[in-house]
């Protein structure tokens, strides 16, 4: 090497591990899905959304979750320590087409309860609509829905289109109790409306809408919702049941650090310290 000094020694880059200590992935708490506790699912899906658009929810809530302190004092726990979580990413949706996406969501799910029949999913939307496809995905199980929604979501149809985030409970599969609704049509009513959780026998999936909340940062904001603290009240009774999955749909962030999206967050978090506790 010429006109290079003696003591000058070439060097190779290792990839060893100590010299990743300042690298940072997306989560530093990931796990295969074999070995899994909590896998975590994105559906981008908006394309029935009539509002401001969802389909960033996935990303903005993983950025949230990234940021967001583990530890609960409430329940005493770090999620991030107490469970082993796993990403596996996005659902590739369909634009426009909400039967094929439908088709891809229940394959996803039916893959990882395959791979994994014990793990707790936790997906991420998009526009409610998402909720359906899952539902759909658990049958033949018998389960109990809680819905947290500002709105029933029970309309025949929306502008003809029978699938939409307006419609998507009107098909629900499986029994459904809706607490926090203080806007329907005069076609949806308020006939059958359970919203309670009283003598509930089935295991129950959990869906969170955030237009429950106080807050504008959603798909179809809605005036007088309840707060956070009302809300996690209500999430630890839900918890008190044998809960098998959650979503948490409507997210409407366009940017990080955005209400909704670290709301969502430590709801995840507090659902699943109730879980734990």
């Amino acid at each position: 090497m010429k006109g290079v000094h003696k003591s000058f020694k070439p060097f190779k880059l290792s990839f060893h591990l100590k010299t990743m200590l300042y690298l940072r992935k997306t989560f530093g708490y990931e796990h295969p899905l074999e070995e899994a506790d909590v896998v975590l699912i994105g559906i981008p899906w908006d394309f029935s959304q009539t509002g401001f658009p969802t389909r960033y929810g996935p990303l903005f809530i993983r950025e949230a979750l990234r940021n967001v302190v583990g530890y609960d004092t409430e329940t005493k726990t770090n999620v991030f320590e107490a469970f082993k979580f796993c990403d596996l990413g996005d659902v590739e949706v369909v634009p426009g087409n909400w039967k094929l996406t439908e088709g891809r969501i229940r394959d996803t799910v039916k893959s990882i309860f395959e791979v994994n029949p014990k793990v707790f999913p936790v997906f991420l939307g998009g526009d409610h609509l998402v909720t359906l496809g899952i539902l759909n995905s658990l049958k033949p199980r018998k389960l109990t829905i809680v819905d947290l929604d500002a709105h029933r979501d029970m309309a025949k149809d929306f502008l003809g289109e029978r699938y939409s985030h307006f419609t998507w409970a009107r098909h629900a599969p499986f029994e459904i109790r809706q607490i926090g609704i203080r806007s329907f049509t005069k076609e949806e009513g308020s006939k059958g409306l359970k919203g309670d959780l009283k003598n509930i026998r089935n295991p129950v999936y959990l869906t969170i809408d955030l237009d429950v909340l106080e807050t504008s940062d959603v798909g179809t904001p809605e005036p007088g919702g309840m707060g956070f603290v009302e809300l996690t009240k209500i999430l630890k009774q839900v918890c008190k049941h044998k809960l098998i999955g959650m979503d948490i749909v409507e997210c409407g962030a366009m940017r990080v650090n955005s209400p909704s999206a670290i709301i969502a967050a430590n709801l995840i978090k507090k659902v699943l310290g109730f879980r734990k506790k």
